[in-house]
């Protein structure tokens, strides 16, 4: 998939803890503060922003995001306007 105009394609950042014990914990956090990872840039967003290439991650406002599938896995396009922050 090849993103146009400068909409940037991200997934959900897995975030996983461990508690004392070892067992893995999968925090539920409101989607609208949950990280993300760039998954693809147009060429306009990559040539002005170098900083987001694949696997950077970002915070971004979801509300605004395309959701969509891509190769089975959950995905969502985003103007660049949209990314908050890099982490």
């Amino acid at each position: 998939m090849r993103m146009l105009h400068n909409n940037v394609l991200v997934t959900e950042a897995k975030q996983e803890s461990k508690s004392a014990g070892g067992i893995i914990l999968t925090k539920d956090i409101d989607k609208a503060v949950k990280p993300a990872v760039v998954l693809g840039a147009s060429v306009a967003v990559a040539t002005a922003h170098p900083e987001l290439s694949i696997g950077t991650e970002v915070y971004l406002d979801w509300k605004e995001s395309m959701p969509i599938t891509v190769n089975g896995e959950k995905a969502a396009i985003v103007h660049i306007n949209n990314i908050k922050a890099i982490l």
